[in-house]
Order: structure tokens, then sequence, then C-alpha cells
């Protein structure tokens, strides 16, 4: 079955509500674990509606952050348009119901995805505070994302193939 947005909006709401979870003012201990709010939401859609998540989207949700956080303008939105791409292509060759794929897939993608934003900091000469607390991010991503799956699933109906 293939499943479609609630209402025509929904991926740009479950979006905006990313941003918010993101750039929620949180004191260094606790930010340090933060779950990556907008590339869950981005895997999510990419996995559940795949021919409809745009990477024009991500890339427009990336330099919004870019801007947001004062990072350099194309690094957020670089990581986000390759985890939306990779969710996409490796999403259509593996059921989306599997849990431990879905687990597999997210952690490797999320993995990517910061190590890029790694190596971009790096590369531009930003050193990267917090040593092995930079991954904490990655565990706490792939920890909550059997629940805010699950809560994204209300954004979307299946739609019944006759």
């Amino acid at each position: 079955m293939n499943k479609e947005p609630r209402f025509p909006g929904a991926v740009l709401v479950t979006l905006l509500l990313a941003i918010v979870l993101t750039i929620i003012p949180l004191s260094e201990e606790i930010a340090a674990w933060r779950p990556e709010w907008i590339a869950l939401t981005l895997i999510h859609w990419g996995l559940v509606i795949k021919d409809r998540v745009s990477l024009v989207v991500a890339f427009a949700v990336g330099l919004i952050i870019d801007t947001l956080y004062g990072s350099i303008l194309g690094q957020h939105a670089l990581g986000f348009v390759l985890v939306t791409y990779l969710a996409v292509r490796l999403g259509l060759r593996m059921n989306p119901e599997a849990f431990l794929q879905q687990m597999t897939l997210l952690t490797a993608v999320l993995f990517l995805y910061l190590l890029i934003s790694l190596w971009i900091q790096g590369f531009t000469g930003n050193s990267v505070s917090g040593g092995l607390f930079y991954w904490a991010s990655l565990l706490s991503s792939v920890v909550i994302w059997p629940v805010y799956h699950t809560l994204l699933g209300y954004f979307h109906v299946q739609r019944k193939v006759i």
C-alpha cells in the first residue's frame, strides 16, 4: 500500500516543527544529545512518500538552518540533500516496515551526515567542541526514531489499492 500525506502541507508542517525543535535553546550538556530532528523528518518522508520528497526543499531547509546557526552557507544544505537522496534511493530497495533495515539505514545516513558536517567544519578551520559528544546526537536520534517515526505516521494515511 502506498501512503500519502493526510493534507497537502503535511511535509512542510512537519519540517517546520523539526526546525523549531532544532533551534530551541538548550544548555550545552543537553544540546549535545539533541536528536537531528530535520534529518529524521527528511528520512521519514523519504521512506514513506519517495516520489514526492524534494531535494530542493531539503536544500532550502538546510540554507535556513545555516543562516539561523551562522554556519557556513551550504553546510547543512549539502547534508540534508544527501540525507534525503540516500533515504529515497535506499528506501526503494527495502521494505518500509522492516525495523532492522530502517535502523541500519538511519544509522548509516545520519553517521554520514554528521561526518560530512564534521569534515566541512574541520576543512574550514572551525573547531568542533565536545569531542566524542559530537556523536551523541547520532545515538539519541537512533533511540528516538521509533517513537518519532510513529508520531509522524499520523500525518499520512494509507491509500487502499483496489
